[in-house]
């Protein structure tokens, strides 16, 4: 079977927890339940991939943006290279027969170069941003002159670690 993209249409706001790394891995495993019940009367896949991730900045938790207004403040906030946005995904993995699901989280760093509003404003035009945790998305070529350094991998950092979900698929893939 061909991977597939669902969506489990599932209220992220609704899934709290004080810690960033204990919640991206609730909402996963919220958006893994729901999708396993979508799945009930149809062909099932072999593996299911569900990911979250927040950033967190300055000590505060961002998510997708909920307006505009907050995705242009999220962006011209960045560029402290002393203060990174903390990458923080959260990855769960269920092998769809045996029933077993294995998670974990994999935190990355990426600090900014201060970016112009123009700049700030063609992104928010394009309109990714307003789907993408922290309001960035790092692979956007109008972002790139403005990305500082980075900790981890560069797949952390938009959101799907390669390294930990490689790690994941095995687990699920022999139990």
């Amino acid at each position: 079977m061909c991977p597939e993209r669902l969506s489990p249409d599932i209220d992220e706001k609704a899934i709290r927890r004080d810690d960033p790394s204990e919640m991206v891995v609730a909402i996963a495993q919220a958006k893994t339940t729901r999708l396993l019940e979508m799945l009930e009367d149809r062909e099932k896949p072999d593996l299911l991939i569900c990911c979250d991730q927040v950033i967190v900045f300055n000590g505060q938790i961002r998510e997708k943006p909920e307006n505009e207004a907050q995705a242009k403040q999220h962006l011209l906030s960045y560029g402290d290279k002393q203060i990174p946005a903390i990458c923080i995904s959260g990855v769960v993995i269920t092998n769809v027969k045996s029933g077993f699901r294995c998670f974990g989280v994999d935190i990355a760093t990426q600090s900014f170069e201060k970016m112009p509003e123009e700049i700030a404003d063609q992104l928010l035009a394009k309109g990714d941003i307003m789907y993408c945790a922290g309001s960035f998305v790092a692979e956007d070529p109008l972002l790139e002159p403005y990305l500082g350094d980075r900790q981890g991998e560069f797949e952390s950092i938009q959101g799907m670690p390669i390294q930990l979900t490689k790690t994941l698929l095995l687990e699920a893939s022999i139990n």
